[in-house]
């Protein structure tokens, strides 16, 4: 499988020793063998010898060589201006019955994700650590070999992008989108159901979007990360904050 990246690219290769999980026998418990998982890292094309957006300090943690449990690194603004957004493509390549196979998700930062949530852009100099969403787990027999890690998208305050028109630009636009159609549809249940947030309470405490909105996977994404938000205005600020968001038409 290949993969295209919009800006060009420096990789960095690090080798991380993985400790394998303690294995138990009949006899006792004896340490297990060190696995490599290669970590490449595919930084955005330097400016006057920058890396606008970088990717250090990688971390891994595997229980064993088909199981990738905990992922880590951290994004350094060196850009000298704010990150609104950005995307990070990791890609991990496996060898399953003697091939090799590759599985890619992405990882996404936004600080425009929607007017009713205040988030600030990513400030310059500053260092943002970053994970993965959870463990990944392959069958038996697989191993993992190598991980790749690159900045796929990111804009910055002064409207300048790298990375326009990919992959990672469009994942944010559409979970931007979702969250913008989820709450359009929760304030015409609003006003449906008399104004009640108690009436509407249950609906916006079941984790599953209406599928009347046929959302795609990443628009569901957004949808359901404004549903939290609002659950979390609710528990943090109380009702009439989480009314006032319903009765806004943005």
């Amino acid at each position: 499988m290949q993969f295209k990246f919009a800006t060009s690219i420096a990789s960095i290769v690090v080798l991380v020793g993985v400790a394998l999980a303690l294995r138990s026998t009949t006899t006792g418990f004896r340490s297990g063998e060190q696995a490599n998982i290669k970590i490449v890292i595919n930084q955005l094309q330097s400016r006057d010898g920058v890396v606008p957006l970088e990717i250090i300090q990688p971390t891994v943690v595997s229980s064993a060589p088909n199981k990738l449990d905990d992922l880590r690194y951290i994004l350094r603004n060196n850009s000298g201006k704010a990150v609104i957004a950005a995307a990070v493509i990791r890609t991990i390549t496996y060898e399953d019955g003697g091939k090799d196979y590759a599985d890619s998700i992405y990882s996404t930062v936004d600080g425009a994700f929607h007017p009713d949530m205040e988030r600030k852009p990513f400030a310059v100099w500053n260092q943002m650590p970053m994970e993965a969403a959870g463990p990944v787990s392959f069958d038996e027999g697989v191993i993992i070999k190598e991980i790749t890690l690159a900045v796929d998208y990111a804009s910055y305050a002064d409207q300048t992008v790298d990375g326009a028109g990919g992959e990672g630009e469009r994942r944010i636009n559409a979970m931007r989108e979702g969250a913008r159609l989820y709450k359009r549809w929760l304030a015409q249940e609003y006003v449906r159901v008399g104004k009640s947030l108690a009436i509407l309470l249950p609906i916006i405490q079941t984790p599953r979007i209406p599928e009347e909105l046929k959302l795609n996977l990443d628009q569901t994404i957004g949808a359901d990360r404004y549903r939290l938000h609002l659950l979390t205005t609710l528990q943090k600020k109380g009702a009439a904050d989480v009314e006032s968001y319903l009765k806004q038409s943005k």
